[in-house]
């Protein structure tokens, strides 16, 4: 059941309607044959009287495609006997008529940019779907329609659909897709009898050529052209490969059967039924004669048209195959034209060559340089019935000869009435009455049968035939079929199992205590005879397991796994489905001198661990807790501040290059922590400007009289004894909030500030009336650290100066950049990774036009390749509606301040608000907004909406590509 629509003029949704609803809606969509015509899309519909619609302009259909719609505008309509009836055509042939294009002039251009340049400068507002077509385009439009336009681009290897999307009740937006051919190539068989109710078959055998006369660019005498390029020169030959013979002299290329069976007769024989094909834009001969083979292929035959009536059609554009074994049609063809009933649901479809309208009549005199691009597809009459006769000798197992293969269909073998294949038979014989020995391959597995020559005569017999699968298709092998007898005790010396490569081959090797694998080159010329052959293809061991074996004592010594240079020594895990991930893995860039390993997942040690050089920890956990023990390397103690999880936003362990002295060190890691869990950078300042006032004032301070300190915050830490009151009241704070840290960190103390603070710490005074949350976004350095310390430490006294500190740290940081780290960010794309274009100032693609370009395009051979989060985040952006020019864009907010922009993406799998982690794919490379073809347009900025190109960060600075 369809949904309809009928719109007013001013293309607006009237009135809704089910097809159950109406007398009749028939809907014709036809692909023409000739290129230079648009789809031929008609609708012709009528139903009981209805006030609301009788003025109609418009007839929306749904194309099955959830608010997408074909839309029609009305041509007639008529009122009768209570009956509104309603003849329309596809809107879109129309109403492009009407734009005018001035003036565009492409050169090498893509179809894409082509096709956008071209609707911008008409100014209607349809805009590009999908485009296919990857051929440059270098014409002119001038003053020319964008119906016109888009005939043109046809012509040159296209075809057309458009469609529109409505939401709620108006037309959303217009849709032209590009394709290189509608449709697509099917494994559809349709038979008659079965899903096909009838077969129409109809020839036409107008203007049949056997033979054609090529002629290409002529040369230039003058104002004009005068002898033309031939191919007489070229010789072709059948046992070279070629499709036909051309002897050397002749300058045309004949079809002798075709003039056998339509040429012209004369005195007993036939003669060629010969014309001339002129391609003005040819200069090669050899060229020359390819094209005109083409053209011969396509009109030394009479053009055939099947008309079928069928339940459920393929749709329109498809490739799909036809078979009526009575009349020996088979014959593979695109569905060119479909027309739908939706009142009950009939298809009709005509597959074949379109002998409607003008094809009839076609002439190769029209056949000049407009043509650039032959349809591929095309297949001969005569092509088309040796391969249906081909497959069908297949099924019957070649016919009376028999043959060593045989294709069973369901019919044959006796277990449905259909003629798909189902079973694949192997015999020792040419037939199946003079063999003896049987492979059968069905949905069982693999299996074997024997019987005495001459028993089984049909295959049938075969297969009912005795036998036991000896291989499942779950890749269970019967070991049953495994005629070798005992293996116990044997010594194996010298053995080779080879695998054949293309052009080496591998061996394994288990041979006097060692195994190996080991790769030579493949070659014909080696000497077996001379004892050091192995010199002449040897290519280099792969993998090699070495040890002595004693006889004595029956153990063996000595053993090791060798990895040789230039390859991967891989121990992986395999998921159950036939792919793995590596456990442990030596990589291919490992060598003698400077050996690499790479572990993956988490691991367990149980003793001690020494590390005899740097180690670089992005987070430590050790027995569940993060803290409870201590990380030494060359003797250092390594305290693992930061990284923790929480309120706290975390902290990658990294420095600038500015921060150098231990003191800054400390409180850049509370300024760094700060930013991370969303605080301005004001309000981050007034916490260092606090932090200042206690731990560098008086590091052992208490508030006195056995009062505990409420002015901790991340930067007072009292006696580390525990002999302090303060510090004993934080540490059980700490144990009520769950924090495991280590107490002494600056990551737990800040934990616990994110903790507390929310929760009953701070109260908004009547001089600082401000929330927690409010005070995290402050943006003046003077009142966020007043407010701090009215609201949370509430001292006896006033601390002004604190304001003073907190303005001096503002101005160390904040135009310091917080370094990626060991956390920092990936390449949005697997590798390997071009850059295309880099960051800076240059000449547009699109506009020719100078411009500060603020990212760098990356491509890896992909055009539809997943798009990565570079880092973990919070998508921001997530659409089309950002910026016109960026397509489908997705920005990704990072803890550190920074943004990622992704653009251009033919996909987006996120929507704004969604938390991300780095690595998660968040859609697909794509060709979205004006483009040359896909890419990624990838930037750092430090602004969501940058105002202006200092915001923006080439991201080199954080990734290698």
């Amino acid at each position: 059941m369809s949904n309809i629509l009928f719109l007013d003029k001013m293309q607006q949704v009237i009135k809704s309607y089910d097809s159950n609803e109406f007398i009749e809606c028939v809907q014709t969509k036809e692909i023409t044959t000739n290129a230079s015509e648009l789809m031929n899309d008609t609708l012709s519909v009528s139903l009981p009287f209805d006030e609301t619609i009788k003025d109609a302009s418009y007839i929306a259909v749904n194309d099955t495609k959830e608010q997408e719609f074909s839309l029609y505008r009305i041509l007639t309509a008529k009122d009768e006997d209570n009956l509104l009836s309603f003849e329309a055509v596809n809107f879109a042939v129309d109403e492009l008529d009407n734009f005018i294009i001035k003036d565009i002039r492409p050169k090498n251009r893509s179809f894409s940019y082509v096709i956008n340049q071209l609707l911008s400068d008409s100014g209607c507002d349809w805009v590009l779907g999908v485009c296919e077509p990857i051929k440059t385009v270098s014409s002119t439009f001038y003053y020319t329609s964008m119906r016109e336009a888009l005939k043109a681009l046809q012509e040159l290897g296209a075809e057309f659909t458009f469609s529109i999307e409505i939401t709620g009740n108006k037309i959303a937006k217009k849709i032209i897709n590009c394709y290189n051919q509608i449709g697509k190539i099917t494994n559809k068989r349709f038979e008659y009898g079965e899903e096909v109710l009838k077969i129409v078959h109809q020839q036409d055998r107008t203007n049949i050529v056997t033979a054609l006369i090529g002629r290409g660019k002529g040369e230039e005498v003058g104002d004009g052209y005068g002898r033309r390029l031939e191919f007489s020169d070229v010789e072709w030959r059948k046992s070279n490969g070629k499709p036909l013979d051309k002897p050397k002299g002749q300058n045309w290329i004949e079809y002798p059967e075709m003039t056998k069976e339509y040429g012209i007769p004369s005195n007993g024989k036939m003669l060629p039924r010969k014309t001339v094909v002129v391609f003005d834009d040819v200069e090669d001969a050899s060229e020359l004669l390819q094209k005109t083979y083409d053209q011969l292929a396509y009109y030394c035959r009479p053009l055939v048209q099947f008309s079928t009536e069928i339940l459920g059609s393929d749709s329109i554009g498809n490739t799909v195959s036809i078979h009526r074994g009575d009349r020996n049609y088979h014959y593979q063809t695109r569905v060119f034209k479909v027309v739908t009933d939706h009142v009950n649901g009939r298809v009709q479809a005509s597959l074949g060559d379109n002998l409607s309208g003008n094809s009839i009549n076609r002439q190769l005199s029209q056949v000049q340089s407009n043509i650039s691009d032959l349809d591929s597809n095309k297949m001969t009459w005569y092509d088309s019935t040796e391969i249906g006769k081909y497959q069908d000798d297949i099924m019957r197992g070649a016919g009376a000869n028999g043959g060593s293969i045989y294709m069973v269909n369901g019919i044959e073998a006796g277990v449905s009435q259909s003629r798909e294949t189902y079973e694949q038979v192997f015999m020792d014989g040419p037939k199946i009455q003079d063999s003896q020995y049987f492979m059968i391959e069905n949905n069982a597995g693999i299996s074997f049968k024997q019987c005495n020559k001459g028993q089984w005569t049909t295959i049938k017999d075969v297969h009912n035939g005795a036998s036991t699968t000896a291989w499942t298709l779950d890749g269970t092998f019967n070991a049953s079929f495994i005629a070798a007898g005992i293996l116990a005790g044997v010594l194996i010396q010298g053995v080779v199992i080879k695998s054949v490569g293309s052009n080496s081959f591998f061996q394994s090797v288990l041979s006097n205590g060692a195994f190996s694998i080991e790769q030579y080159k493949e070659t014909n010329n080696v000497d077996y005879k001379n004892p050091n052959w192995k010199k002449d293809v040897h290519g280099g061991k792969v993998g090699e397991f070495i040890g002595t074996y004693d006889g004595n004592t029956r153990k063996a010594n000595g053993s090791a796994l060798i990895n040789y240079p230039g390859y991967i020594l891989s121990i992986n895990q395999d998921n159950g489905n036939g792919s793995s991930t590596p456990i442990f893995q030596v990589p291919s860039n490992s060598t003698f001198d400077n050996p690499k390993f790479k572990l993956y997942g988490k691991g367990i040690i149980y003793d001690d661990l020494e590390i005899k050089g740097n180690l670089r920890v992005d987070s430590l956990k050790v027995n569940g807790r993060t803290d409870t023990k201590e990380l030494y390397v060359n003797g250092v103690k390594i305290d693992t501040n930061g990284g923790g999880s929480g309120g706290g936003g975390g902290w990658n362990g990294q420095y600038p290059p500015e921060v150098t002295s231990d003191r800054d060190k400390r409180y850049w890691q509370i300024w760094a922590m700060a930013i991370g869990a969303g605080f301005s950078k004001q309000a981050a300042a007034a916490l260092l400007g606090n932090a200042q006032g206690e731990s560098d004032a008086n590091p052992t301070a208490d508030e006195g009289g056995g009062r505990p300190g409420f002015g901790y915050g991340v930067w007072q830490w009292t006696d580390s004894s525990g002999a302090s009151s303060g510090r004993v009241y934080m540490i059980n704070l700490m144990t009520r909030a769950g924090i495991a840290d280590n107490p002494d960190t600056i990551t737990a103390q800040f934990k616990l500030l994110m903790w507390h603070a929310p929760n009953g710490q701070w109260f908004a005074t009547s001089s600082y009336p401000y929330s927690w949350t409010q005070f995290m976004t402050l943006t003046d350095i003077n009142t966020a650290t007043q407010a701090f310390i009215a609201n949370f430490e509430r001292p006896l006294n006033g601390h002004p100066e604190r304001s003073t500190w907190a303005q001096e740290w503002y101005n160390k940081f904040v135009n310091l950049k917080i370094p990626s780290g060991g956390g920092g960010y990936i390449a949005p794309i697997s590798r390997p990774i071009t850059v295309t274009s880099e960051m800076g100032w240059r000449t547009s693609p699109i506009t020719g036009a100078q411009e500060f370009h603020n990212a760098v395009d990356l491509v890896n051979g992909n055009p539809t390749t997943p798009i990565l989060a570079s880092g973990d985040g919070q998508v921001v952006q997530a659409g089309s509606n950002y910026y016109d020019w960026y397509g489908n864009y997705t920005v990704i907010k990072h803890a550190d301040g920074l943004y990622t922009g992704y653009a251009h993406q033919s996909r987006i799998d996120v929507s704004v608000g969604q938390n991300v982690k780095k690595g998660q794919q968040i859609g697909l490379m794509g060709a979205t907004g004006p483009v040359t073809g896909p890419h990624l347009h990838f930037q750092f900025m430090d602004q969501y909406w940058p105002s202006s190109s200092a915001h923006f960060k080439n991201p080199r600075d954080y990734i290698k590509f």
